[in-house]
């Protein structure tokens, strides 16, 4: 299955750079903040826009994305205000290829089949549902096809301690299994434990092996999926290195910007930086 998503990544080959993923928090109808959170990214050339929907237990999120998170719940921002926004995202930006994230809890109360439906309706390319066993339960609620079925990929995220996984070893097995059913894009999660935030540095002595051997396991499989760096990118020397130094083939990110908003920059005055966050993409 193909879409909007692959058409992107192929031209981003094609002009030698990197995609660039901000991340845009909910709120509620009119969803005037979000809105025009995601027209500034699209305005600086922002490659796919991801749209979180929010959970009362943002695990994985840092400090300042949870902070979004948590606003959201109590706004009642539900899941169908979520797919809401996307559809009112996608209306405005029919180029622009949206992502979504969520958790198992929040997917599985809307219910998984209705969720690959509002998906397909609101234009959503891809679904990350990080704690949704699609590989190591074998995709038994069939949640992972229901999607495809629908027009998105199902994202899949691979951490370090995976990533790096003997041979042999269970780890290095799931690892595999993860690579040989990827599609649309992999998460490669940079930090330690999986939990997002801006940081300071970026292991690319560590992400670099690891990246490299997710290639050689793709090519093993006859598979290209992109690989995107996750959790903990801030700076556009960050992007670079992760292009450059890592080999990855773009980066998502969500505090970063989250941090500037709650510290009370407009989007306005937080454009600039997005700007230098996607001209560092270009190799």
């Amino acid at each position: 299955m193909q879409n909007k998503m692959d058409e992107v990544f192929a031209a981003l080959r094609s002009r030698k750079e990197g995609a660039l993923i901000p991340l845009s928090p909910g709120d509620k109808a009119p969803y005037s903040f979000s809105l025009e959170l995601v027209d500034m990214f699209n305005r600086v050339g922002s490659d796919i826009v991801e749209i979180a929907i929010p959970t009362r237990y943002p695990w994985m999120e840092g400090k300042n994305m949870q902070i979004h998170q948590l606003d959201a719940i109590r706004d009642e921002v539900h899941t169908a205000d979520s797919f809401g926004l996307m559809e009112a995202a996608h209306k405005m930006h029919p180029d622009l290829p949206l992502v979504t994230i969520n958790f198992m809890g929040p997917v599985f109360r809307y219910g998984t089949h209705k969720y690959a439906e509002s998906c397909q309706k609101a234009g959503i390319v891809g679904a990350d549902v990080p704690d949704y066993p699609y590989v190591v339960g074998d995709d038994q609620e069939k949640f992972g096809r229901d999607l495809l079925d629908h027009g998105a990929h199902f994202i899949v995220d691979i951490t370090m301690d995976v990533a790096t996984a003997p041979e042999g070893s269970p780890k290095y097995a799931l690892l595999e299994k993860l690579i040989k059913l990827s599609s649309g894009f992999l998460f490669l999660i940079a930090q330690a434990g999986g939990i997002s935030g801006a940081k300071d540095k970026l292991p690319a002595d560590e992400l670099a092996p690891a990246c490299e051997r997710i290639r050689r396991i793709e090519e093993k499989f006859g598979v290209s999926t992109p690989i995107i760096i996750v959790c903990g990118i801030s700076t556009p020397e960050q992007v670079h290195d992760s292009l450059r130094l890592v080999g990855a083939d773009g980066v998502m990110l969500g505090s970063a910007v989250s941090k500037r908003l709650q510290a009370g920059e407009s989007i306005e005055k937080v454009e600039p930086f997005v700007k230098s966050l996607k001209d560092a993409t270009r190799l």
